[in-house]
């Protein structure tokens, strides 16, 4: 059972007909209606893909079926793909005494015979509406940074945000499904992949994210510029579709609004908030995003959203049990079970400004020896394939040609102990410690 916290002092005069309760943050995800919410799904949903390759050719009096089959490549072929939406399991349990409320809420002030009082509906009401709005909290931050499994110090942002993906947030951990950023993050792995298993394959075959940007939006000017690369990468196919809107969260929005006031030629008066569009598209901000994170698709409720969620019953989320835990005893107990997987159906079709990614920058040795006027090598590997290199000593110089770094020591380098740094494009660095000898 749950303890009661009470931060004030001991019950000193009259109490409240009602609890005094926080804003909670809810879900704006659901909200502004940027989700699709698929019902139904006990076990796994699949989102089929099929795409239609070249079909215009030479014409010929009289086709054949080497004309009407596959001559070549992706001639007149149908390609198949799929996504799916696989719900894990998570529930809430709470137990407690309403006796604890009876000197701060008067609905438990002693009225009537004790052992024959049932929970007050009023009471019902105020407890379920905290409850409520924690689990929309919950849902409305696992919907982004969720990731299956919990927390791994390998998926970071580059900007040691507060959010950790898989991580836990204000109402629990974020563990039973894969949020959005975290299927940007496979979906990018998945394209790396030296040999692809069967699933990273399939992911391939599904389309690739658009990354428009990986570095920190901490200023007006930087998120403007971060919006502009984003349109510049959107899909000409859906720029026009009415339902293509960026979706980012308040501090990047702060930054950005600011700076539209800022500027000597503005469209809005100082004390009025700027209007959230960029290059005709909506903004919408919410909570739950985590910062430097910006998306830009089609998000709404219908089924032509990207972004799903798969849900087992369509109101299990409003379902909850309330009970007296047994026939002999005062306490109570809320329950709540409920399964739930996000994905998008379309990864090609959504630009994507993040600074999440996963370290995979990793060195084949951590420890190298070069001789006075000679060189050796170190194999790199890095989620982008692009890295940086930087010696401690002039003398001692460090490249890279894809993924072999080359250190050589010039005949008059000092012997001892160096340090070469490899840094990735996310910020990401690994040290080689160089022994330099005679």
């Amino acid at each position: 059972m749950p303890t009661i916290n009470y931060a004030g002092n001991s019950y000193a005069g009259e109490v409240l007909e009602d609890l005094l309760v926080y804003t909670a943050q809810g879900n704006d995800t659901y909200k502004e209606g940027l989700i699709h919410v698929e019902p139904g799904i006990q076990k796994k949903k699949t989102l089929p893909h099929v795409t239609l390759g070249k079909i215009i050719q030479d014409n010929q009096p009289t086709p054949t079926s080497t004309h009407g089959g596959n001559s070549s490549g992706d001639m007149n072929q149908y390609s198949f793909s799929e996504r799916y939406l696989e719900p894990g399991d998570f529930m809430v349990y709470l137990e407690f005494n309403p006796r604890d409320f009876e000197d701060y809420w008067k609905p438990f002030q002693p009225n009537g015979k004790l052992i024959f009082r049932e929970l007050d509906p009023k009471v019902q009401a105020t407890m379920l509406h905290l409850l409520i709005d924690r689990k929309d909290q919950y849902i409305g931050d696992a919907i982004w940074a969720s990731r299956k499994g919990g927390y791994s110090s390998s998926f970071i942002s580059s900007e040691n945000d507060d959010v950790h993906l898989g991580g836990d947030s204000d109402a629990g951990p974020m563990k039973y499904f894969d949020g959005a950023l975290m299927r940007v993050i496979n979906n990018h792995l998945a394209f790396l992949a030296a040999s692809p298993s069967d699933a990273e394959k399939n992911e391939k075959a599904t389309g690739r994210f658009i990354i428009a940007g990986n570095t920190a939006i901490d200023t007006g000017a930087k998120v403007e510029a971060a919006l502009n690369a984003m349109h510049k990468k959107c899909p000409k196919n859906i720029r026009k579709n009415k339902n293509v809107c960026y979706v980012m969260g308040y501090e990047a929005w702060d930054l950005y609004d600011t700076y539209l006031t800022s500027k000597d030629v503005k469209y809005t008066e100082n004390a009025d908030e700027n209007k959230a569009r960029y290059k005709g598209h909506r903004i919408v901000v919410i909570n739950g995003i985590p910062e430097n994170t910006i998306f830009l698709g089609k998000f709404t409720r219908d089924m032509n959203s990207n972004l799903w969620m798969g849900v087992d019953y369509a109101t299990d989320e409003e379902s909850i049990k309330v009970e007296p835990l047994q026939a002999n005893s005062e306490l109570y107990f809320f329950q709540m079970r409920m399964k739930m997987d996000v994905n998008f159906a379309r990864p090609s079709e959504v630009v994507v400004w993040t600074t999440y990614h996963k370290n995979v920058l990793a060195l084949s040795a951590s420890t190298a020896s070069v001789a006075q006027g000679a060189s050796t090598t170190v194999t790199v590997s890095a989620a982008n394939g692009q890295c940086t290199v930087a010696s401690s000593d002039a003398k001692l110089t460090a490249s890279i040609d894809g993924t072999t770094i080359t250190i050589a020591a010039a005949a008059d380098c000092t012997t001892g102990s160096k340090t070469v740094t490899v840094t990735d494009v996310y910020g990401d660095t690994a040290e080689i410690t160089v022994t330099v000898t005679a």
